[in-house]
């Protein structure tokens, strides 16, 4: 799995491709907080147009939810957008956000259109 980070407009967006892997979404989360232009409650896109999450189980999927948690102050109160394109991967980030819902200060949208996802970031 390997990922990119790009800040523009005020938001942040993280785009992942190839196999996912349980220990990448907390380089990921340590990535985005160090970025230059990272500010405490940075809108932020997670674009997994790209990813296969095909590989991850519940295990995992709750294990992301725990990094999530632990850059909670890091983050703050901010919007974060997830954009798939497959259905897999829309399960898999639903599965995500029930198991990080009350664990960080982040409302978080699911989007298969990127143009909506930054329009949610941005209003």
């Amino acid at each position: 799995m390997e990922f990119t980070l790009h800040y523009f407009d005020g938001l942040l967006e993280v785009k992942t491709f190839g196999e996912a892997e349980c220990e990448k979404f907390r380089e990921i989360l340590e990535s985005m907080v160090n970025h230059e232009k990272w500010n405490l409650g940075t809108p932020f896109l997670i674009n997994h147009s790209n990813l296969n999450s095909g590989n991850l189980t519940v295990t995992n999927i709750q294990s992301i939810a725990a990094f999530s948690s632990l850059y909670k102050d890091k983050i703050g109160h901010s919007k974060c957008a997830h954009l798939v394109s497959r259905d897999l991967e829309y399960g898999m980030t639903r599965m995500w956000e029930v198991y990080v819902e009350g664990k960080w200060y982040v409302t978080n949208k699911l989007f298969r259109s990127r143009d909506e996802a930054v329009k949610w970031l941005q209003g």
